[in-house]
């Protein structure tokens, strides 16, 4: 059985242990950041936008699923203009039943949370929900003592945010030598796309592989097909 770790947000991380432990691994997981919802404008925003055929761009797969449970059964339907996504936020479109685009997207709405949204330059933005670090716990600790010790087969690193999540608490707890060379020799990590395997290699880790397909489910079947 393939012992696998994972980091997720507070509102998935119970449904992907479960989905994670009925594809036959032993799971350790952690919640990593907690979710907490943004106000109705930034939402009347989106209503705004989609009513009026403004495109819009969605940042992130946590911001679709926070719209289509704002929006409920009108989110399939909502958006007149071009609804641009890519990596795992258009996947997450996808199984809403909504084909994005995945080029262009000048001139539209942004919609994610504060960190994304801060850092880009001009244009409109809706701020639909806020992430906050979920700090250090039992169950990270106990990941990164296994970590240490060898008895973990992969890490499924699902975002960027999470690789830095894991990084800086094995920094701290280990320092950072001893921390590299744990995360380097003792288990194998996956990628969910590309840019979470860039956050890797800003820390020196090239990862031992990158999903084909930018979803939680997708890394899982990954790794599933390269076993122990």
């Amino acid at each position: 059985m393939t012992r696998l770790a994972f980091m997720r947000t507070t509102r998935r991380i119970i449904d992907s242990v479960k989905e994670a432990e009925a594809m036959g691994f032993k799971v350790m997981a952690a919640p990593n950041i907690t979710i907490i919802k943004g106000g109705d404008g930034e939402y009347a925003k989106v209503s705004e936008a989609a009513s009026s055929g403004k495109p819009v761009l969605f940042m992130t797969s946590t911001a679709v699923e926070e719209c289509s449970d704002h929006f409920k059964g009108g989110f399939r339907g909502m958006f007149r203009g071009p609804v641009y996504a890519s990596g795992s936020a258009a996947e997450c479109l996808r199984r809403k039943g909504i084909e994005p685009s995945a080029a262009g997207g000048d001139g539209a709405l942004m919609i994610g949370d504060e960190t994304d949204l801060s850092g880009m330059e001009g244009g409109d933005k809706a701020m639909v929900y806020r992430s906050a670090p979920a700090g250090i716990g039992n169950p990270l600790l106990h990941i990164m003592i296994a970590i240490k010790r060898g008895e973990l087969d992969w890490i499924a690193m699902t975002s960027p945010e999470s690789v830095g999540y894991l990084y800086g608490f094995m920094d701290e707890k280990y320092g950072e030598d001893d921390s590299r060379a744990y995360m380097d020799g003792n288990v194998r990590i996956a990628a969910v796309d590309s840019r979470t395997a860039e956050a890797l290699r800003e820390f020196g880790r090239e990862p031992d592989l990158i999903s084909p397909v930018p979803t939680f489910s997708g890394i899982l079947e990954a790794i599933s097909k390269e076993g122990e």
